[in-house]
């Protein structure tokens, strides 16, 4: 008998420390990359706002022909709020997000920008069987007008 009150004791005792630290496990995580509020260094008004679709931890599909904003394991459309910004286009490479009247624009590849490919004007060969010319500047030779 005073074996099993000691198991219940002890299991009880087990599941509250389980749950006291679990609790504590939940919390959102610091940034590493900036001083300890204890420090002074930092203000707290004007600590960056995160808005969780930051890059690299978001990504971009197309389902159906419309394009989805993928963070974490939800899946967003344009309209739909993420936290406190509301999702006001999604493109291949970006989103635009507007919070508080503010519209941002945060890049999937930061650095990486998509420019159209110049044409190659190479002068034209005899080898090519074609008559048309590869670019405007360059007229194909034996065509009369």
């Amino acid at each position: 008998m005073a074996l099993k009150k000691v198991l219940t004791l002890a299991v009880g005792l087990g599941l509250s420390c389980l749950a006291q630290f679990g609790s504590a496990s939940a919390q959102s995580l610091r940034d590493p990359t900036l001083p300890p509020l204890e420090s002074g260094l930092v203000d707290p008004a004007t600590r960056p706002v995160v808005l969780g679709a930051e890059p690299g931890a978001m990504s971009i599909i197309v389902r159906g022909g419309r394009p989805y904003l993928v963070v974490g394991t939800r899946l967003f459309s344009q309209g739909q709020k993420l936290g406190q910004a509301r999702i006001e286009r999604i493109s291949e490479t970006e989103v635009w997000l507007r919070e508080d009247g503010v519209l941002r624009k945060v890049a999937q590849f930061p650095g990486i920008e998509r420019h159209a490919a110049k044409a190659d004007c190479a002068a034209n060969s005899s080898k090519s069987p074609s008559r048309v010319a590869p670019c405007s500047s360059v007229q194909p030779s034996g065509l009369s007008q």
